[in-house]
């Protein structure tokens, strides 16, 4: 009995993965969203944040993601429920796309709060900008989240 309540356990986490897997296959906002978080995570390494503010950090990410996986799973059930083209149906899909965009809002009023204090912002883009370590990973970390956003749609191409 223990060990079907763990495979199913465990079923549902694979599930939940495959879930996110399809969001980021297929929803370009999910990549741009998540090569902000990576970007935005490396740059409050250099930065310092508290704990606490890594907590609202990472609120403020988690809810944009997490928002995005869900408005997918409502377009695509909108779809299976309505394939013609219903005025419904566009106001269910546009209010999800909404509630992502307040998060996404929310995230970047957050991370004002958070990295809007001077000098200590102009300290890090400064230390960013004459290391040449850190400029180049962060060079690099934002072209690979260019092209991640853009194409990262033809790295899960093979079976999705």
């Amino acid at each position: 009995m223990a060990s079907k309540r763990f495979v199913s356990f465990k079923n549902s986490f694979l599930c939940a993965f495959r879930g996110i897997r399809y969001t980021i296959a297929h929803e370009r906002n999910m990549r741009f969203h998540l090569s902000a978080a990576v970007l935005v995570t490396a740059f409050s390494v250099v930065y310092g944040l508290s704990a606490a503010e890594y907590g609202s950090l990472f609120f403020a990410i988690g809810l944009v993601l997490a928002l995005e996986t869900f408005n997918t799973a409502l377009e695509k059930a909108v779809d299976l429920a309505e394939p013609e083209r219903h005025p419904l149906a566009a106001a269910a899909k546009d209010a999800a796309a909404g509630a992502v965009l307040f998060a996404a809002l929310t995230a970047v009023a957050v991370g004002l709060c958070l990295f809007l204090h001077f000098p200590k912002l102009t300290d890090t883009l400064v230390r960013i900008g004459t290391s040449p370590v850190l400029l180049i990973l962060f060079v690099s970390a934002a072209a690979a989240g260019f092209f991640f956003t853009f194409f990262g749609d033809r790295l899960f191409s093979h079976k999705s």
